[in-house]
């Protein structure tokens, strides 16, 4: 089996407010994360952030481990499913023989729950959750 050494997330908000509109990005690999958000409006209520962790955690490598095994459930996803006024979220998969798999879906985070739950956790505790990430559930922690 061809081994996923790479994933990438990219979202870019939908409908909206254009002082709201953004593109982000979350690069995942067996040892570290990434994260940039970039908004069309820089503002001082949204800014651009941009970090990155390395680590040779073995908490962390079991985790990456955990999101290569979700990675499936997405990447043989139906693809007939589709919401209108809803950004896009593009997966991009890199394998050990320097393959790709790329798609672009147009559903609500919810609908990769499993996979973003898995990242969610190795983001570092004193950043926010990316917004390509963001489920029903942390939108209910803040009501």
């Amino acid at each position: 089996m061809n081994e996923i050494t790479k994933v990438t997330i990219k979202g870019e908000s939908g409908y909206g407010p254009a002082d709201e509109a953004y593109k982000d990005r979350v690069t995942i690999e067996a040892n570290m994360i990434s994260y940039q958000y970039i908004p069309v409006f820089v503002a001082e209520t949204n800014p651009m952030r941009k970090w990155f962790y390395k680590t040779t955690s073995p908490i962390y490598q079991k985790l990456f481990n955990d999101l290569v095994e979700v990675m499936p459930s997405i990447i043989n996803r139906d693809l007939n499913e589709f919401c209108t006024d809803i950004g896009a979220i593009e997966f991009t998969v890199s394998y050990a023989d320097k393959t790709k798999w790329k798609e672009t879906f147009f559903l609500p985070g919810d609908c990769f729950k499993d996979c973003f739950a898995i990242i969610k956790q190795m983001v570092p505790d004193c950043e926010y959750v990316p917004a390509v990430l963001l489920t029903k559930e942390d939108y209910d922690k803040h009501e």
